[in-house]
């Protein structure tokens, strides 16, 4: 029994041991790989050097099925979303369809004949541009056409009889308003109406006098204003138009007149036929381009060079009233602007990364010429660039498209591989402070430094690779594609620091030795002496002393507590009061013409909304008309909907009043709809709604209307100030609309729900992607460290960093978004760096044997990596310095982001986690004498130094 018992207490003893000497064991296993790689790649260096490149090379082949998404569908919205799935079966059912140009001209009142009569001239000169490219291209071929029916409305017969145009008798007696369309026979009718030629729809004042500018001169104000309020049909359209819309900053009379203006607005309707559209070539590389055909863009492009020439010349050319002004926007204004700044801020980011190859040069190098590493930091270089290419040409082979923000991943690259540069350098100056290490040999030497670094730089470089895989698996595209580049880059980058630099490094070690020149090895300084000294041992002891005599006293480290806890209080505080909010104007820089435009719309038209539709497909009208008019009655009485123009309330009063029949009371046959359809559209009435509806077959004058393949209801929101109104509103509109029970399709749409859509989730994803990256964080450095209270450690730094910057992205301004989305992604990986740097060295920092000193063991984890990890900071923040200029709203965000995360990783990976670490820190997994890592470590070496010939080497450069 006792013997036993004995068996099973030394049995759970054993495997107590074993589970101890798990962290050891992964430990030695990761740095006998690494020692092995080491000695493989200094023995042959030019083979791994030519073997990286012949890979990097051949994923240029992926190349060839490169492509960028511009679709702002496939970049910004969820796939599965209603938004993306309404969108497109609109643009394959709606064939046609219209969008606005917008001209604003602001004085001190624009109801002055002077000020109207320079509008007309500037309207005039609109209508006669014409485009550079061919085809030529004038306003009349791209402008959204409607029946001139102004013959009509003044009573031109055009050879009928004038009794066609009186009253009937049973009108008369009915009491209805006289209806051609209804009371004429329909051959006559249809003949004239059939006569009636098109012209381009423009909505101006100057209609009042026919773009007459000679009769706008002689006008008084009086005239002006009884010609606005006398006038409901356009002169030269013959449609109803309440000219009062366009003027902003009304200032009225007693009486409600309008008797002044501060602003008029002219909008030109161009036509838009979808079928014709292709993204790949009308889109931008930004994504944020709207649907057009490229002659429609070309006509645009003609219209804002043209506004723009204007513009300039009111303010300079103006003596009479310096007061005019003119704001513009044409449909492809935000494309244009968004993308060109994106453009115009890529130097800036050029000059970052000149900075920081400048920056790597001086750390790397001294002030002479052999220890000029201008080829080894070119190389270090050239692995972030090779990484990049193997990274597109990767995806691209598995056709993973490339979007808008995809051109911060080569700042992120090179933020990731400068930082393995420093950690290597760190570990061989570690290396060569030991006298017995420098008269190893050279393949030793290599062998012994990639054991210890590559450890390091694999932990974080694995852990940000697992973080972007995770982050992969987010519902927005762009951020997924993105995720999916950064993890491959991200890999990539590791493994080429670790065998093309490494080889490069083994080759300027040999020629250090040989005291050639660090730029031109052809050249030998004969009279270089290596110093063993480096200027780093000034730097370690002033670590040193920072450490042993301040932070890690007991002072110092309730001092660092104190700071910590009070940085996440606020922290938090921030984190809760961050909103999800993402608007589509923070594209355009200050400045543009556009960003002007719009605060002057705003000022002048503040009440100006958010245009939408209701879209009714394939019913039948005539039985869900009923629901149709109750759903739009409850639809205008929302208290978040500016106006309705329902043509079913319309139509219902159409019917009802010339054939007496109402519409939800009484029951019609299909035949009956078509018709009266048929006639409404062709009416004074119901005119206005053709461009509402699309039948199966043409629509026809005199004949009962086709089957509607698809209708719309027209209406618009009111103008919200943020997030919490416009997300409820729209979800009220769709609800609405589904208490409705109409049978069929129908949906709400509008341009602005594909931001509304991603705000609504955005928060959400940005949650779950954080969780998800720090349960990665976890899961990583648990495999790859093998230390629980290490890894949990390393978990609480990158939290507290993660909720530090959310918290103090609240109190810079910034908001949840997409960009932000991407920036927080990034963050992760940088603030695992600093912390699992630092965690990882305290861990391997050798104790006395039989003593625990952690206090000591935390001094030299910071004082062997801290340099490292503060140079690699330092170089990404250099990177970022002239982000701080940019007017792209992406790169101010990346460049907030990014210094927040680098402030906060370093002080929670320098100051705190050491606190942390030499307060209750884990033991080293050197303790012991004979520990499993060393007695590794010691056997491979052995076996591998039986191998090569010692060689030893004296009065080392390094």
């Amino acid at each position: 029994m006792d013997e036993g018992f004995e068996e099973n207490v030394g049995q759970r003893k054993s495997l107590c041991r074993r589970i101890r000497n798990v962290p050891e064991s992964v430990a030695a296993g990761v740095q006998h790989f690494f020692y092995r790689l080491g000695m493989n790649i200094a023995r042959s260096p030019m083979q791994w050097i030519a073997g990286s490149t012949i890979i990097v090379l051949l994923c240029l082949s992926g190349l060839y099925r490169f492509r960028q998404e511009k679709n702002p569908l496939k970049l910004w919205v969820p796939p599965d979303s209603d938004f993306v799935r309404d969108t497109e079966w609109l643009l394959g059912n709606f064939d046609e369809g219209q969008r606005t140009e917008t001209m604003i001209l602001t004085a001190d009142n624009v109801l002055d004949p002077f000020v109207l009569y320079e509008l007309n001239e500037i309207t005039k000169r609109i209508i006669s541009l014409q485009t550079s490219k061919k085809p030529v291209l004038a306003w009349t071929d791209v402008c959204f056409k409607v029946p001139l029916i102004t013959e009509y409305t003044i009573r031109n017969r055009r050879g009928v009889d004038d009794d066609f145009f009186d009253e009937e008798p049973t009108a008369r007696m009915n009491k209805t308003k006289f209806e051609p369309s209804v009371h004429a026979p329909s051959d006559i009718y249809c003949k004239i109406f059939n006569s009636f030629p098109k012209g381009c729809l423009l909505f101006s004042i100057l209609d009042l006098w026919n773009f007459d500018s000679d009769l706008i001169r002689i006008q008084t104000r009086r005239d002006i204003i009884d010609k606005l309020h006398s006038t409901k049909l356009s002169p030269t359209l013959g449609h109803p138009m309440n000219f009062s819309e366009l003027l902003g900053g009304v200032e009225t009379d007693y009486k409600g007149r309008i008797v002044s203006a501060k602003a008029v607005k002219t909008l030109w309707m161009v036509h838009i036929n979808f079928t014709s559209i292709n993204m790949g070539e009308s889109g931008n590389v930004v994504g944020t381009a709207d649907w057009a055909s490229t002659s429609v863009l070309d006509w645009e492009a003609e219209f804002v060079k043209e506004l723009w020439a204007n513009a300039e010349r009111l303010k300079n050319e103006n003596p009479f009233n310096k007061t005019i002004k003119l704001f513009y926007e044409a449909g492809r204004s935000f494309g244009d602007v968004s993308s060109s700044t994106m453009f115009q801020d890529i130097t800036k980011l050029m000059i970052g990364i000149i900075l920081m190859t400048l920056y790597v040069q001086f750390i790397l190098s001294r002030f002479n010429w052999v220890e000029y590493r201008f080829c080894l930091t070119t190389a270090g270089l050239l692995c972030v660039g090779g990484a990049f290419i193997v990274a597109v040409g990767a995806c691209s082979l598995f056709k993973v498209p490339f979007g808008p923000v995809h051109s911060s991943l080569p700042l992120m690259l090179l933020g990731l591989g400068v930082d393995d540069i420093f950690v290597m350098m760190a570990s061989w100056k570690e290396l060569m402070s030991v006298q017995e290490h420098r008269e190893k040999s050279l393949e030793q030497r290599i062998a012994m430094m990639l054991s210890h670094a590559g450890a390091a730089i694999c932990i974080t470089s694995l852990t940000d690779v697992v973080a972007f895989i995770i982050g992969a698996s987010t519902i927005l595209p762009s951020l997924e594609s993105f995720c999916i580049y950064a993890a491959v880059g991200v890999l990539v980058t590791f493994l080429l620091q670790i065998t093309f630099f490494v080889a490069f490094f083994s080759l300027d070690v040999k020629r250090a030795e040989s005291k050639r020149n660090g730029m031109f090895p052809c050249i030998i300084h004969k009279s270089y002496e290596p110093s063993i000294k480096n200027r780093e041992s000034r730097i370690s002891r002033i670590i040193n002393y920072i450490y042993s005599k301040i932070v890690l006293t007991l002072p110092g480290k309730l001092l660092v507590i104190g700071i910590t806890l009070g940085i996440t209080t606020a922290g938090v505080m921030g984190t809760l009061q961050l909103q999800q909010w993402f608007d589509m104007n923070w594209f355009l820089p200050e400045g543009s013409y556009l960003q002007e435009f719009i605060s002057v719309r705003n000022a002048q038209f503040p009440n100006k909304g958010y245009p939408s539709m209701v879209i009714l497909g394939d019913l039948d009208y005539h039985t869900e008309l009923p629901k149709i008019l109750d759903f739009t009655d409850t639809l205008k009485n929302l208290s978040t909907i500016d106006h309705v123009d329902s043509w079913p309330h319309d139509f219902s009063d159409f019917v009802r009043m010339y054939y007496e029949k109402d519409v939800k009371s009484q029951t019609f046959t299909s035949e009956e709809f078509q018709l009266y359809l048929s006639k409404f559209l062709f009416s004074q009435m119901g005119g206005k709604y053709q461009g509402n509806f699309h039948f199966i077959s043409n629509i026809t004058c005199g004949q009962s209307a086709p089957r509607v393949k698809v209708s719309s209801i027209n209406f618009a929101f009111k103008s919200f100030s943020g997030p919490d109104e416009w997300l409820p509103a729209m979800d009220n509109a769709k609800l609405t609309l589904t208490d409705a029970n109409i049978d069929g399709l129908a949906f709400i749409w509008s341009t602005v729900f594909g931001a509304w859509v991603t705000d609504k989730v955005i928060a959400t994803e940005v949650t779950r992607n954080i969780f998800l990256a720090l349960i990665c964080v976890m899961a990583t450095t648990s495999v790859l460290i093998a230390e629980p209270q290490t890894c949990c450690w390393i978990l609480v730094c990158v939290s507290l960093t993660l909720v530090d910057i959310c918290g103090f992205m609240y109190y810079w301004g910034l908001s949840i978004d997409i960009v932000s989305c991407i920036g927080l992604e990034l963050a992760v990986g940088l603030s695992v760096d600093y912390a699992a740097h630092v965690a990882h060295a305290f861990l391997h920092s050798k104790s006395p044997k039989n003593e625990e000193n952690r206090q000591k063991r935390a001094v030299n984890a910071v004082r062997h990596i801290g340099v490292a990890v503060i140079c690699g900071a330092g170089s990404m923040l250099l990177s970022q310095l002239p982000l701080i200029f940019s007017e792209a709203y992406v790169f101010k965000t990346f460049f907030k982001i990014f210094f927040l995360a680098i402030t906060f990783g370093l002080w929670h990976g320098l100051l705190f986690l050491p606190v942390i670490l030499s307060t209750i820190g884990p033991k080293s997994l050197h303790t012991h004498h004979l520990n499993v890592t060393e007695t590794g470590l010691n056997t491979i070496t052995k076996d591998i130094d039986a191998q090569l010939p010692l060689n030893p080497v004296k009065n080392n450069d390094e």
